[in-house]
């Protein structure tokens, strides 16, 4: 076709402005990406679309009050900075340059004088000892100087008592956070039953569309029939509790009971927060029952985890396992947050209109809004509140002798609150059951809940401007997903409770309630209201003051007016639970002989629980699992459990745990034979039904049941060894150089004070000629799935890494860790997000001789040298869908990743020939010949990975003879 000259230049001019608006853009990136760099250096960017408007709306509130107009006259007393107090040497807001640096940078960048840009800068670049007498960091290269005050920094003036301004919202939605849908649906009577199962089932976690009586239905049939048969049986046929041998509660027992409380989230918009009426909140509950729970060996598989009530009241903790401390001093809760299940997003059409009361951000929206604002409160339980314990009378009850004993609490200030009171967030009551006593039950005491970590105060350590954020788009703060807290118990049980004598038949005689304290989220930077062990005082605008968000009068319910867990029972500590520490066996009769690390932190920590172990490993395992977003089941979970434990044992491994999920898949199988196999004082089967809630991709997916398994994993176990790893079934932790265990490299680590341990990985490759033959699984589009032969190991076939050793490429999404068990407080999969170190306050930090700095560095963290100390292999199946065009991309030269899915080692006397650059990118080293056959095996396919010759000679062999050994005496018997 020939095109005219017109239409060539009408094409040209278009050209040319598209290449030029391109370009353009390009630069403006460009340019922001600096000023971000340099100008918000302190990443408090990390907020949502929603912060601003979170704040403009809340300063509708900000007016006259008597408490701050002293804080303003407070504030004007300080000591305003001058350009003299300039110190160039300071590291400018924790980033990776000084104050003369920033300072240069601004003069150039926004054309400010250069007593300007120090001016703007004072803040942060001053030393109160004086710039010549500060010390430089060695670790940082840098001066190390806080924030200080540059003048007054009080209140805002229009922060004040008063209603905020209503958003206006969808009527389904208003519905929803107004409570309305809830009281209306908990109002009539609902119809439960196996017709349910089909409304309840929600793409697994993809999308949840019950809401209403559906949702109400779905609960109340759970708590019937119980989690694990409602969820997993595609008919009516429900086992009804005790069948099957049952559990050791009793009919005169307490029943696990769900009382709760319809939320109106449109009280928050009042200040102060309107006190909740007593006899109308309790005429307002609806309590739900769970009778099928009713044994301690099996608490966490009958625990009401998938269809919990916290669907209907999100002030309960969406608890996935509660046990004892060893010292019998606490119950630990181990908790989700219940609004990540929600976080799926989907792009707002052209065109569409934003639903009322909704926030998009970056044009997306979530899928399941309504629900993901209806769960607001469970942000709430991750911060604290103070309360003070009050005197009340006990008039208009009938039952004065209970009302005496039972304390009263109002929300207050940090200043006012009880020494117990200053950072909780449940009040926890303690009853007894004597079955020859009148009555049975009785209350024993009270006391106010703890949490594990400080999570406010964490989001302040990593430098986040909010902690929860009302849009709800925060999912990046992994820190919010598991919550941890527990309950002091009674100092006259501390003692049953250790030796296991409050659980006879195998249900508890002592039981917990948990009552949440409910107040709104706080949106507001969490420095705001840090409590007073922390001494910080710097840039803080006073956004949240108590007696202005709650008065000096809120009074909280009675516990039986309150919505809360009742009866939760308190059984056996861990190692006792688990026989492996038999009751009546004093544990620190077991214990390994005590280290220098042991101590490390025990006059700031103040625990040091038995040590019986050296190095353990956790794993939450199922016969079967869907990948994420389901887009491939996988059905080898036995034999790659088998395996896997065969070779941690032999490499070191001093115990095991194994978290069973098979229950989230199926009800006819599990993997119990499998740990049968091996002696139980080795492994641990704990059974853990319970199902992710969210498999969606990255930020979106939520895989709850896995996180709560290694946190208690980490607290159950965790406290009675040194080093802990939580791995999948498919990662090969080996030993390497010199050492021969996994507890001969922990020694090392503790020698040289390491307190996290990093493995990289990245999935392996299977050999191709170890495979089965691909025409044993052809499928129709010319793939097959690479399918490792019964008489084979997965070690061994996926004993070929794409990259050479050492490898060089930064794989953080993927790596994993061991770690003190002692020193990290909560791990999330790859990362020890919250350590000792990182909860310190400045002051202690600088007391034990470790550097300070506002935006924590973990600094004692070790990258394992692959050759010399320990390696992953990380040998994860491959499915018929990478194998897709696989033998046209096998054939063809090249070492990346992703390009063909099964391997095809080097020759040995080709490895001198690879490299790998500056980039961490395999490349054929300069002046070798690439010409020829030389390069592709005698069936033409390409070289592409490398073999670990350690796991080749020497692991390989020893787990083929262990697996032999372990089969031939499993025949014997």
């Amino acid at each position: 076709m020939v095109i005219s000259s017109g239409k060539k230049k009408n094409r040209r001019t278009i050209k040319l402005t598209c290449i030029g608006a391109i370009l353009l853009a390009m630069y403006v990136i460009f340019v922001y990406l600096i000023l971000l760099t340099f100008g918000n250096g302190d990443g408090d960017n990390n907020d949502d679309g929603n912060a601003s408007s979170s704040s403009s709306s809340s300063s509708n509130l900000r007016p006259q009050h008597d408490a701050t107009a002293k804080l303003v006259e407070e504030e004007k007393k300080k000591k305003e900075l001058t350009i003299d107090d300039f110190c160039g040497l300071c590291q400018w807001r924790d980033q990776g340059f000084n104050c003369n640096e920033r300072v240069e940078w601004v003069v150039k960048a926004k054309d400010q004088t250069l007593d300007e840009a120090k001016k703007s800068n004072l803040k942060y670049c001053t030393n109160p000892n004086g710039c010549n007498n500060g010390k430089i960091d060695s670790d940082t290269g840098y001066m190390q100087c806080e924030e200080q005050d540059t003048g007054p920094n009080g209140p805002p003036a229009d922060y004040k008592v008063g209603t905020m301004k209503h958003v206006q919202k969808e009527p389904e939605l208003e519905a929803i956070l107004s409570g309305a849908l809830l009281k209306e649906a908990t109002s009539h009577e609902i119809t439960i039953g196996g017709s349910i199962i089909k409304n309840k089932k929600n793409e697994e976690g993809m999308r949840d569309r019950r809401t209403g009586d559906d949702i109400v239905a779905s609960v109340l049939t759970a708590a019937k029939y119980g989690d694990r048969e409602y969820d997993t049986k595609e008919n009516a046929e429900f086992k009804q509790p005790g069948e099957g041998g049952g559990g050791g509660r009793q009919p005169d027992m307490p029943v696990l009971t769900a009382f709760c409380e319809p939320v109106n989230q449109t009280m928050w918009e009042t200040k102060p927060l309107p006190t909740r009426s007593g006899p109308a909140t309790k005429n307002s509950l609806f309590p739900i029952s769970y009778p099928h729970v009713q044994s301690c060996s099996a608490l966490p598989s009958q625990w009401p985890t998938d269809t919990p009530p916290v669907d209907l009241d999100p002030f309960l903790p969406w608890i996935h396992d509660v046990f004892p401390s060893s010292d019998g001093k606490y119950v630990v809760f181990v908790a989700q947050n219940r609004r990540r299940c929600y976080n799926g997003q989907r792009r707002v059409q052209r065109g569409e209109k934003v639903p009322k009361g909704v926030t998009a951000h970056k044009d997306y929206i979530h899928i399941d809004y309504g629900k993901n604002y209806f769960m607001r409160p469970q942000s709430a339980l991750f911060q604290h509140v103070p309360v003070k314990r009050i005197l009340q009378s006990s008039e208009n009850t009938g039952d004065q002798e209970h009302d005496a004993e039972e304390p009263r609490y109002r929300l207050s200030s940090h200043e006012e609150a009880d020494a117990d009171g200053m950072e909780t967030r449940f009040i926890c009551r303690f009853k007894s059951f004597d079955p020859n006593a009148t009555p049975k039950l009785s209350i024993v005491g009270y006391s106010l809940s703890k949490h594990e970590v400080d999570y406010d105060y964490h989001t302040y350590r990593k430098g986040y401007k909010f902690s929860a954020t009302e849009a709800g788009y925060d999912n990046h703060m992994i820190w919010q997903s598991q919550l941890l807290f527990k309950c002091p118990v009674p100092l006259a049980f501390h003692e049953k409770v250790q030796s296991g004598d409050t659980v006879v038949d195998d249900y508890s005689t002592l039981y917990v309630d948990v009552i949440p304290i409910r107040t709104a989220p706080r949106y507001t930077p969490p420095r705001e209201f840090l409590q007073p062990k922390y001494d910080f005082h710097n840039d803080i605008e006073h956004l949240f003051i108590p007696d202005i968000e709650w008065g000096k009068e809120h009074v909280l319910p009675k516990i039986d007016e309150s919505g809360r867990w009742e009866n939760i029972p308190i059984c056996m500590p861990s190692l006792m639970a688990h026989n492996i520490v038999p009751k009546g066996v004093d544990v620190n009769t077991q214990t390994i002989p005590e280290n220098e690390s042991d101590k490390k932190y025990v006059a700031i920590t103040g625990d040091l629980p038995p040590k019986i172990h050296k190095v353990i490993a956790c794993t939450w395992a199922s016969t079967t699992f869907r990948t994420r977003s389901n887009r491939a089941q996988v059905g080898d979970g036995k034999r790659r459990l088998q395996e896997w434990l065969e070779f941690n044992l032999l490499s070191g491994f001093d115990h095991i745990y194994v978290y069973d999920n098979s229950g989230a898949f199926t009800n006819e199988d599990s993997l119990a034979d499998i740990i049968g196999l091996f002696p139980p004082d080795r492994v641990t089967r704990v059974d853990w039904p319970c199902k992710i809630c969210s498999n969606r991709d990255g930020n979106e997916g939520e895989r709850s049941s896995q996180y709560a398994a290694e946190s208690s994993c980490r607290l159950r176990f965790g406290t009675h060894a040194r080093w802990l790893g939580s791995f999948d079934t498919d990662e090969y932790l080996v030993p390497m150089g010199d050492f021969n265990s996994m507890g001969e490299v922990a020694d090392n680590l503790d020698e040289n004070g390491v307190k996290v341990a990093v493995f990289k990985s990245s999935p392996a490759k299977p050999r191709f000629n170890l495979l089965q033959s691909p025409e044993e699984t052809h499928q129709h589009d010319g793939s097959f799935t690479p399918t490792v032969p019964e008489d084979e190991t997965f070690l061994h076939t996926y004993n070929c890494n794409w990259e050479q050793f050492p490898r060089k490429n930064d794989l953080s999404h993927r790596r994993k860790q061991m770690y003190r068990a002692d020193y990290v407080k909560l791990h999330y999969v790859h990362y020890s997000t919250i350590t000792v170190v990182s909860q310190m306050t400045e002051k202690e930090t600088r007391s034990t001789k470790e550097s300070w700095m506002h935006r924590y560095v973990e600094r004692h963290v070790h990258e394992f040298d692959e050759m010399r100390e320990a390696t992953m292999l990380h040998t994860k199946t491959k499915v018929a869908r990478n194998m897709l065009w696989w033998e046209t991309r096998c054939k063809q030269s090249t070492l990346i990743e992703g390009h063909c899915h099964v391997g095809f080692p080097f020759p040995k006397d080709m490895l001198d020939m690879i490299e790998v650059d500056k980039d961490g990118v395999n490349r054929v080293k300069d002046g070798v010949n690439m010409a020829g056959s030389r390069w592709h095996s005698s069936n033409g396919y390409a070289y592409n990975c490398f073999l670990n010759e350690k796991i080749e000679d020497h692991w390989w062999p020893k787990l083929v003879e262990a697996v032999k050994r372990r089969n031939e005496n499993t025949k014997l018997q």
